[in-house]
């Protein structure tokens, strides 16, 4: 390094001394630039880095006269709404009809439309009671003549073994078509025109019959074996 570019290196460094003035890194710049100048023979005093003033604290005051401002503070609101999910519903007693759905034992159709054939079912009849009658693929009620809703009557059998009219074991035979075919033969052999609570019924779906006519569905055959309640057999 000669003269000029460690006269150059030395003033570096005291302007680093000066841009940190009053810090320990301010000396540690001085005393590397009086090393290097020493060394150098830098014609370069060193000067203790000026301490700059103590920075004023800006006033918070109302400048001499000028006017105060007032500052008005407005009171937040709080909404007091209720949300629907916290909002209590009315309640009421319940209706006769309400009670006699949620009272009414649950039960299954005894055949489906996957059944498959030599599928039967055995059981006691339980209670034998009427629905409105409904097409098989739209569900749509059937209506009579007159504008009035066809009813169907609905077979309720027990299929536990026992002859209670609840529980998991209960199956609905609704008496149309190939079903009631089956009971109605069923019920002339066994010396009675009709089922009746207490009797033992047995019903299998055996398949499928021929079609009545081109593009028409293939009828559901079903066979069956009725015993009448022993005070009817009595008789």
């Amino acid at each position: 390094m000669n003269p000029d570019q460690a006269r150059a290196k030395v003033a570096k460094l005291r302007a680093h001394a000066t841009s940190v003035a009053g810090t320990p890194e301010a000396d540690l710049f001085n005393a590397k630039a009086d090393e290097l100048a020493k060394e150098h023979g830098v014609p370069h005093i060193s000067e203790p880095a000026p301490v700059p003033p103590p920075k004023t604290p800006r006033s918070t005051g109302t400048p001499p006269g000028s006017t105060a401002r007032t500052r008005t503070t407005h009171a937040r609101r709080t909404s007091t709404m209720t949300g629907p999910s916290t909002t209590a519903k009315p309640s009421r007693p319940a209706s006769d009809g309400t009670l006699r759905d949620a009272f009414t034992p649950r039960t299954r159709a005894a055949f489906g439309r996957n059944t498959a054939p030599g599928t039967a079912v055995a059981g006691y009849i339980v209670a034998i009671v009427e629905e409105p009658d409904l097409d098989f693929y739209s569900k749509a009620p059937k209506l009579n003549p007159d504008g009035t809703q066809q009813m169907v009557p609905v077979l309720i059998i027990q299929t536990d073994g026992g002859t209670k009219p609840y529980g998991g074991g209960l199956r609905k035979l609704w008496m149309r078509t190939g079903i009631a075919d089956a009971i109605i033969g069923a019920c002339h052999d066994a010396g009675t025109e009709r089922t009746a609570v207490g009797g033992k019924l047995r019903i299998c779906f055996e398949g499928l019959g021929e079609p009545p006519a081109p593009n028409f569905t293939a009828p559901k055959l079903y066979s069956a074996t009725y015993e009448p309640p022993q005070q009817e057999a009595g008789r």
